[in-house]
């Protein structure tokens, strides 16, 4: 193998060229290799059918674009550190690092490290990639916490030392998010797809709309991963097609099985599913003066007036689970039980907030949904009917969902329906649904000083006990004062075949980290 400096940008780039005029050639082949079923011989090569949720045509590493990408980013690449199958922050391009009061953060690589091209990876692609993700015109995933980054040193190849403005406790669980991989420093920022990286598998082809194929690197720095030698991701964004896909055994594994058929897959005899209660479905509101939802009361009446369990039979298949307060997964060492589970279904209750509000008599308002997902406008619906018992008449926008983003980011609504998963399990990310940084996915106008005080708190204090009591005291407030209102806990499972061992769905927020358990993933 040739090893090039990262300083031989023009090299590196010309090498990852011709690798794209392989991956064309060997299209077909690769594609060949994969129509056979999965596992292959005792010795011969082994390959993997994932039926993928979505088509990615341009993959941005750094950017948020959906679960399809952070499946193909955890097979493609590895950041400074990943999350292990526990959903811990794991070593992975550094094999160790130290700390400092949670700001000052020295990161030791693993010697010998490549990237897919042959080409060596040096502290130098990782200071330009830290550096792109704070930039605010990267639209990194990762900038809540890329933009406390005041300098990035690199003393030799090795070692990076990140030095952060103030200190921040959740930095490392941000940075194990497969966006924050690191990548070639030529590559970063460039318009073309990320495919070149240092993870378990290198990229083969792609054909929009259809398949991605990888293959295994030979070169990655755990010695006995990956185990299957190529993966086909056949892309089937169509629900019940993938889901027959994986029934059929046309593919030996699928994201996002349909609740529908959970118990289909359940009973299969040579079939497993992979759940966990990740993404959550809550209500956001306007909170500007002219709305009613701009009084404290009004929210909190919405939050006694839902019946959760009704949101969850009704749009969510009868699967997941009502989220009846804070959102903080029970996987996270900040779960409060009497907090999680602070509310429920009270009309009494809901009617008297009103009418301490100046609503004796109920009002008419504007909710906002969409009907391109069945369960945002079921959810929508089921919420309706709930408000109507105690006065409030909702009248509904139910548009497609490029529209409805449009309507939410004008704040044309006075309460809206929305679904989200936290990029960590740590409450750190709450600012993206408590604070203006939040946009779409926070309620429009809000922007509360004790918000914002203890949010900011809680990132600096390093001692856990500490930032656990912060957190207790912010979801008092939220609780009381209700500028979201949680729904339901939705279930995200994948669907595999028994002949399969190895793979994790880690629980909580981090499930469509997933992809990074494919390294471990074989054929038993």
């Amino acid at each position: 193998m040739v090893t090039m400096s990262a300083g031989n940008g023009a090299l590196r780039r010309a090498a990852r060229r011709a690798i794209g005029i392989v991956a064309i050639a060997a299209t077909a082949t690769a594609l060949a290799a994969c129509s056979s079923s999965g596992g292959g011989g005792e010795d011969g090569p082994t390959t993997l059918r994932f039926g993928l949720d979505s088509d990615v045509p341009n993959l941005v590493t750094p950017q948020n674009q959906g679960s399809a990408s952070m499946i193909l980013n955890g097979v493609l690449h590895r950041g400074l550190v990943q999350y292990d199958a526990k959903g811990e922050v794991a070593p992975a391009l550094a094999e160790s690092w130290d700390e400092e009061g949670a700001q000052t953060f020295t990161f030791h690589l693993r010697e010998g490290l490549t990237f897919h091209d042959g080409s060596e990876l040096t502290s130098e692609d990782v200071k330009a990639t830290l550096e792109h993700m704070k930039n605010p015109d990267s639209v990194a995933k990762l900038f809540p916490a890329a933009k406390g980054i005041q300098l990035v040193e690199t003393p030799d190849d090795t070692t990076v030392v990140v030095t952060l403005a103030s200190p921040d406790a959740a930095f490392l669980s941000y940075m194990a998010d497969v966006s924050g991989a690191i990548l070639p420093s030529e590559e970063v920022g460039s318009d073309g797809p990320t495919y070149v990286g240092a993870g378990p598998y290198k990229f083969v082809s792609y054909e929009k709309g259809s398949a991605f194929v990888v293959e295994k690197f030979e070169d990655f720095y755990v010695e006995d991963e990956p185990h299957v030698d190529t993966i086909e991701f056949e892309i089937i964004p169509d629900q019940a097609a993938r889901d027959n896909a994986l029934l059929s055994g046309s593919v030996d594994m699928t994201s996002f099985v349909g609740w529908n058929s959970y118990e289909q897959v359940e009973s299969a005899g040579n079939l497993v599913l992979d759940a966990t209660e990740g993404p959550f479905m809550y209500l956001l509101f306007n909170t500007t003066p002219d709305s009613p939802f701009s009084d404290p009361k009004v929210r909190e009446a919405v939050a006694w007036a839902v019946d959760r369990q009704a949101v969850v039979d009704a749009a969510l298949g009868g699967v997941g689970a009502p989220l009846s307060g804070m959102p903080i997964p029970e996987s996270s060492p900040f779960y409060n039980e009497e907090q999680a589970n602070h509310y429920e279904q009270d009309v009494d209750k809901a009617k008297a907030l009103l009418a301490e509000a100046g609503y004796p008599d109920g009002f008419t308002a504007r909710m906002l949904s969409s009907s391109q997902y069945s369960f945002h406008q079921d959810t929508a619906i089921s919420v309706q009917n709930d408000l109507k018992a105690i006065g409030i008449e909702l009248e509904m926008n139910l548009p497609d969902w490029p529209t409805r983003l449009e309507v939410g980011a004008a704040g044309d609504y006075d309460i809206a329906v929305y679904g989200t998963v936290g990029v960590t399990n740590d409450p750190a990310f709450l600012d993206q649904i408590l604070t203006p940084a939040g946009a779409q996915n926070a309620p429009f106008g809000y922007n509360d000083p004790k918000v914002n005080e203890l949010l900011a708190k809680g990132r600096t204090e390093s001692d856990l006990e500490a930032r656990k009591k912060i957190y207790d005291e912010l979801g008092a407030y939220v609780l009381e004062t209700a500028p979201i209102v949680g729904l339901g806990w939705r279930s995200q499972a994948y669907g595999l075949s028994d002949t399969l061992a190895g793979f994790t769905n880690i629980s909580g927020f981090l499930t469509f980290n997933s992809g990074y358990t494919l390294a471990q993933t074989r054929f038993e």
